[in-house]
């Protein structure tokens, strides 16, 4: 009983954090609210009412769930896409206020897991007993949350004509596609995959092999374009800075914040030692990198860094000259 509470306070403390109490996060009127309000208010079908009340709570289901695996397993993975998906249910619950349909969340008091819909209640459940497993689980049922989630989110796209339910959906979709990558990426990072039980095969891969998506996405800017206009802006490209030299230290460090643990290199090149950040010690069990490896590493210094004097930069890919390997850490090395 005792370590029942205990839980059941770190949630809710956590949901605190997060915006002063379980669904107040985002109570503020922000860009996107006033967005969606001022899309023409249409009329909706019986279906379109359904997909939204479902959607709510599968949200909800997402969120519930990573706070409890977070709560069990303290990887922070859980902890930030958690916040991502409380977002998604406050975008689906602006909708439900438009159009003024009662919401299950309130219905039930938001509190973690229990739901209205008992499909999602014996889901989350399943989700949850299967997450308590192992972390490798743990992770996977991450990574079939949203799978399901973008499988059900492309249907109801298809089932709404109404402008401003496509738009919420776009970008539940577009965060449930980054999650994908995240949680597979952290999945491959400690030797394990994932294959998707929804989606296709083809979609899957599709996903994640491209970056990150962001911004708000709208009609005029779908997925499948997002790619190209997003590097012909500008506002994120490639770039090969590149430093070359022996390995003098592998080490654990605290990052600049003080909160990340990082594996970190000492690197002596004809300018002077440089400290390089790989990867979070939680990611990257181990860098495969010793002391006199010769080294070639690609790397970009992020602007907060900058801004706070920091002197080290962080590795985007290693090329160990010494073993003929090749570490890569992650898909772009951007320029700010």
């Amino acid at each position: 009983m005792q370590n029942k509470l205990l839980a059941t306070l770190g949630l809710a403390g956590f949901l605190a954090v997060l915006g002063g109490g379980i669904g107040e996060a985002f109570a503020v009127n922000t860009y996107v609210d006033r967005y969606i309000n001022t899309l023409p208010k249409q009329q909706l079908s019986e279906q379109e009412i359904k997909d939204l009340l479902h959607m709510r709570e599968e949200e909800k289901l997402a969120r519930d769930v990573y706070l409890t695996l977070y709560n069990y397993w303290r990887l922070p993975i859980f902890r930030n896409i958690a916040r991502s998906e409380e977002w998604h249910m406050h975008m689906v619950g602006v909708l439900l206020k438009k159009y003024g349909i009662p919401d299950p969340v309130a219905e039930t008091g938001n509190r973690i897991g229990v739901f209205k819909d008992k499909h999602l209640q014996e889901l989350y459940d399943k989700l949850v007993s299967e997450g308590k497993k192992s972390l490798i689980d743990a992770l996977k049922v991450g990574a079939t949350i949203e799978d399901l989630d973008i499988y059900d989110l492309e249907r109801a796209i298809k089932d709404t004509d109404n402008r401003d339910i496509r738009a919420v959906y776009l970008n539940l979709m577009k965060g449930s596609r980054n999650h994908m990558r995240a949680f597979v990426r952290t999945l491959r990072r400690f030797g394990a995959d994932y294959k998707p039980q929804y989606i296709s095969e083809e979609e899957f891969e599709r996903i994640i092999s491209t970056p990150i998506e962001r911004g708000f996405v709208t009609e005029n800017q779908p997925w499948k374009n997002q790619r190209v206009n997003y590097y012909e802006r500008g506002v994120r490209k490639t770039v090969n800075n590149t430093l070359k030299g022996k390995v003098v230290a592998v080490e654990q460090k605290a990052g600049p914040r003080g909160r990340i643990t990082w594996w970190v290199v000492k690197v002596e090149t004809p300018q002077g030692i440089r400290e390089v950040y790989l990867a979070p010690t939680f990611r990257v069990r181990n860098p495969s990198i010793s002391v006199g490896d010769e080294v070639e590493i690609k790397y970009f210094t992020p602007r907060a860094w900058s801004r706070m004097g920091v002197e080290g930069v962080i590795a985007c890919s290693v090329n160990n000259l010494s073993e003929g390997t090749n570490i890569k850490l992650r898909r772009i090395c951007p320029r700010f």
